[in-house]
């Protein structure tokens, strides 16, 4: 099972990365976990080398921190509605119409940050699936996952 967490934060950027491993630590708190040490692949994804089993993904901005923890690997993307230029929405969003745009651009993120390469890291393949939360005003949340993995069907506040 892949738990969705989130909580309230600051608008700088050294406070949202704050925000978020301290969301992480209450996450496995909450799960009954400890926070262990942290490591990164070469391509720069965050993993617990001593906890193979247990995967975790972090994403944080203007305004609020999210992450999703978990017994199968995942992805997580939080972004705030805007306007997405057109050029961007063909280049990178095959063409997503304006309002489809954060939808598809958190689907993109979350998949990369799955892959552990980035927004970049590829055609998003049939062997995933996607949950995405429009729970919290303004701001979409999107948690990528093997089709085999269950994620919750709620934010969780801490």
């Amino acid at each position: 099972m892949i738990s969705v967490f989130y909580r309230p934060c600051g608008k700088t950027y050294q406070e949202q990365h704050t925000a978020a491993y301290e969301l992480l630590d209450a996450a496995l708190s909450f799960l009954g976990h400890r926070m262990g040490r942290i490591e990164k692949t070469e391509h720069g994804k965050p993993f617990f080398p001593d906890e193979p089993n247990l995967f975790f993904s972090l994403s944080h901005t203007d305004g609020y921190a999210v992450c999703a923890v978990g017994d199968k690997p995942c992805g997580i993307d939080i972004e705030a509605q805007r306007e997405i230029s057109e050029k961007i929405r063909i280049r990178f969003l095959g063409g997503a119409a304006p309002e489809e745009a954060i939808l598809r651009w958190t689907r993109r993120e979350s998949y990369g940050k799955y892959e552990g390469r980035g927004f970049f890291a590829g055609d998003i393949p049939e062997t995933v699936h996607f949950v995405t939360f429009r729970d919290l005003d303004g701001f979409t949340v999107t948690v990528c996952a093997d089709k085999s993995a269950t994620v919750g069907d709620r934010l969780i506040v801490l």
